[in-house]
């Protein structure tokens, strides 16, 4: 039963929390709340809420719920001035993955949009050629490399220079924009379950660090809002690769300059739905940040692209091509913002493979593969009808399958060892310390390749696991099944250990 303490009917029998002992209230003040309390002894005692409890009534313990998404993203800011000594912090929640806030954070050329006070920024390279001198493929992205900046106002360019960089979690840099204020400005990461927390951390110390403080209110503490205006959002229980109910209608026949001249031309004429439709994620962000510029005056509308000269897309291309000229081709119309091919492609082989390569793609440790030729492209082989797979085969396959979210491949693999070994090799790639395996050609007939690949005997997996766990190799022992010969495992390296 609940009920408000201060309504407590007097005669109301009550235990007195610090010595148990019984009681009678006998009166009730209030501002603060207190009870007037006989004992069985006959004695008075005043006590306050906190120190007694009723017999029928429960009080329960009241907590603040926080949401994990702030209201509209916004998070938490402050900022505050000592003498010589200005601090501030901004907090702002985006829907998106943390390679993607990165790419947009260390954007640099992109600060003009969302970075309040800059005009223009550019690489400091020490070059006469403009293309060198004003591009930031030429700005080294680690600690110690320098760039330009130059106010909204009319003041000079200043030089900044890069302090901290620590890929997907901080960024950080010496910052300039008048004389006589220096700023220190930090980018911190930090993911959460629905999407990505960034923490922007501002410090100036000196005798004019009050004037990092300017416009706080009105602009400088709302610049992850516009941040968060023109990086794209994702669903994240969604692939990141396939999107197959977000398309567009004309998209796929246009390539990414005249895709997003098309959908910005849909979103000043009022229609968003092409733009939010887009399944490319640099083109999506590319689009949104030429919207600002030109609701800003920065940019011009671009033309209309012409959609009838547009090229057609080449849905039954990949069935006349072998398998490699096949993944080329989707992998290139996957990176232009055209998922049908990729998806129209039946052989579940071929299709993870193309997935696979444009996951190290988008990761950086892949390249883009050439255009293949169409016209000289013999039929493709049929590889829908293999035979058994070999454990290798079986290995990669459900490697494949969990890094891109389907852990029922892994799950489903009857030989204990290679389901262990393959839970062991998930757990390196998500660290970083391996990558992952490629898709085997299962073109090939596996008749021709299945000798020397019975797995290992119970003995022959023992020693080879004393030996990795010798050298520190564990996660592959820790994922077996089987207890007993875990233990084993472990007592033999110990003991090998120890006579060493």
């Amino acid at each position: 039963m609940s009920k408000a303490l201060n309504q407590i009917e007097l005669g109301t029998a009550c235990i007195i929390k610090e010595t148990g002992r019984p009681g009678t209230l006998q009166r009730i003040f209030y501002y603060p709340t207190k009870y007037l309390v006989q004992t069985e002894d006959g004695e008075f005692q005043y006590y306050s809420t906190h120190e007694i409890s009723f017999e029928g009534y429960d009080r329960p313990r009241t907590s603040l719920s926080i949401p994990d998404i702030p209201y509209e993203g916004i998070g938490a800011s402050f900022a505050r001035w000592v003498p010589f000594e200005s601090e501030s912090q901004v907090e702002h929640h985006f829907l998106s993955s943390k390679e993607i806030v990165w790419d947009m954070i260390t954007s640099l050329e992109l600060y003009n949009i969302w970075f309040d006070g800059i005009q223009r920024a550019i690489a400091d390279v020490d070059s006469d050629r403009y293309v060198h001198k004003f591009s930031f493929d030429q700005l080294d992205l680690k600690p110690g490399s320098f760039f330009k900046i130059r106010p909204a106002t009319l003041a000079p360019w200043f030089r900044c220079r890069i302090i901290t960089v620590e890929k997907e979690k901080e960024f950080g840099f010496d910052f300039q924009m008048m004389p006589f204020v220096t700023e220190y400005v930090s980018f911190k990461l930090e993911e959460s379950k629905n999407g990505v927390f960034v923490i922007c951390n501002r410090y100036s110390k000196g005798l004019f660090s009050f004037l990092a403080l300017l416009n706080w209110n009105k602009s400088k503490s709302k610049i992850l809002q516009k941040l968060a205006e023109i990086t794209p959002t994702i669903d994240l229980k969604e692939d990141d690769i396939t999107d197959g109910d977000a398309r567009g209608a004309a998209e796929p026949q246009l390539n990414r300059d005249q895709t997003v001249a098309f959908v910005v031309n849909k979103s000043l004429d009022g229609d968003n739905d092409p733009l939010n439709a887009l399944p490319d994620k640099v083109t999506r962000g590319i689009a949104k940040a030429l919207l600002v510029r030109i609701k800003r005056g920065s940019a011009e509308r671009p033309p209309m692209p012409d959609l009838s000269a547009a090229p057609a897309t080449a849905t039954t291309a990949p069935a006349q091509l072998t398998q490699e000229q096949t993944i080329s081709l989707v992998v290139n119309k996957s990176l232009d913002g055209d998922n049908d091919p990729l998806n129209a492609i039946e052989d579940k082989v071929t299709r993870g493979k193309a997935k696979a390569l444009l996951v190290k793609i988008k990761r950086g440790t892949a390249e883009r593969p050439a255009m293949p030729e169409i016209s000289s492209a013999p039929p493709s082989n049929s590889f829908a009808d293999s035979a058994e797979l070999t454990p290798e085969q079986i290995f990669a396959i459900a490697v494949n399958k969990a890094v891109e979210g389907d852990m029922e491949a892994v799950n489903s693999i009857d030989d204990k060892v290679t389901r262990g070994k393959a839970k062991a090799l998930l757990v390196k790639i998500k660290r970083g310390t391996a990558e992952v395996p490629p898709m085997p050609d299962l073109s090939e007939s596996n008749n021709d390749i299945e000798t020397g690949n019975e797995p290992e005997t119970e003995e022959q997996l023992m020693e080879r696991l004393i030996a990795e766990g010798l050298k520190g190799n564990m996660e592959e022992i820790n994922s077996l099944d089987n207890k007993v010969l875990r233990g084993k495992i472990k007592a033999a390296i110990v003991k090998a250990k120890r006579n060493k």
